[in-house]
Order: structure tokens, then sequence, then C-alpha cells
């Protein structure tokens, strides 16, 4: 009799199995920490775009110049990645001596539990479980 070689059906069917289960475990996994990884990079845009703002404050200048800005209008040299930023859309609402920027989630980033980040010249960052 001719010992047979190789992988029998019901083997193959138990490795498909065991990769399937595998798989959807950790693919949600994943996806979190590729949604908290673009949510880190947003708040060190709007850190920087914060440093910007407190810059032109301590030159005798308000805030007022950045009030309304959003993507487009926020300069190169202050957040390098917000103007073509796919993931989330930057806003300045500004007075004399406050300041609050926005930064809300487009396309898939809108699934993130941290939806809306919000940061204002006291360093407060709202949601506050998300900073």
């Amino acid at each position: 009799m001719i010992k047979q070689k190789g992988v029998t059906l019901i083997e193959m069917l138990i490795a498909v199995a065991i990769i399937g289960v595998l798989t959807a475990i950790a693919y949600p996994s994943y996806q979190d920490h590729v949604l908290k990884g673009h949510r880190t990079q947003a708040m060190g845009d709007l850190m920087m775009i914060q440093l910007a703002m407190e810059d032109q404050r301590t030159g005798g200048k308000d805030y007022l110049a950045f009030d309304g800005h959003t993507n487009s209008e926020i300069r190169t040299d202050l957040c390098g990645s917000c103007a073509n930023d796919e993931r989330y859309s930057y806003k300045i609402s500004a007075s004399d001596t406050a300041y609050t920027i926005t930064a809300t989630p487009k396309t898939v980033q809108a699934s993130d539990e941290c939806s809306e980040l919000k940061l204002d010249q006291t360093s407060k960052g709202l949601p506050e479980g998300c900073w």
C-alpha cells in the first residue's frame, strides 16, 4: 500500500476556519489602531496650528487674523498636512483673545469614537477622554 502525502480536505477546511476566526478577531483591532494613529496625527496638527497662533499673539497681534481659516487657508509652514488632509477638515474660530481650533473627521475617520477634536487657547482639548 502506498502512503499518501499531502493535506486532506478536512485538514484544509480546519486551517481555513482557524484563519477566519483569527482574522475576525484581529481585523477590528487593527482598524482601531489605524483610527487612533490618524487621530494622533490630527492632534499634532492642532497643536502646530496652536503654536503658530500663540507665536503671533506673543508678537503683539491678536488671534483675529486666523478667524474662519479652513484647511486650504492654513499656511503649509504652520501645518504641512492640513491643506491636503483626506481624513480631517480643520477650522479656526477666533476673537481678539480666544480661539478654538476644530478638526472634524471625514470619510472613514468619521467612525472614530472621538469624532470632532477641539483645542482652545487654554490648551484644553475636547473631548477630554480622547486627548
